[in-house]
Order: structure tokens, then sequence, then C-alpha cells
């Protein structure tokens, strides 16, 4: 599920939120006052998973390989 910003109206409040993508344009309450006035806060996108170098690594050779 992607992660969604959002600020409060009322409070001022930024928070973020994990949320489905069908629930993203939906209201969502300020954790800090309650409040549902608040706006999806559009910002940089936060994506999580496995880094990667450019090079690959290749696995070392066993010990006792001919070929060394």
């Amino acid at each position: 599920m992607p992660m969604y910003q959002f600020s409060c109206r009322d409070c001022g409040q930024g928070f973020e939120k994990k949320l489905r993508m069908s629930q993203a344009s939906s209201q969502q309450e300020c954790p800090s006052c309650g409040s549902e006035h608040t706006q999806k806060v559009f910002g940089a996108i936060a994506i999580s998973g496995v880094s990667r170098s450019s090079s690959p690594s290749l696995p070392a050779r066993p010990v006792n390989s001919p070929f060394s």
C-alpha cells in the first residue's frame, strides 16, 4: 500500500498514512486534533524495497576450485 502525506487545515499538523489507492481521496482524521478538515499533500514518493547496486556482485569461487 502506498504512503500518503496529509496536512490538517485546523491545526496545521502534517501526517502520513498508508492507504489503499481507493481510500486516498477520502477525508482522513488528523491524529493530533481529530479534525477531518485535512488535505492530501503532494510531495516526494517513498519507495521501499531491496536496494541493488549498478554492478552485480559475483559469487565467490569455492576454495577448492579447479579454476583458481
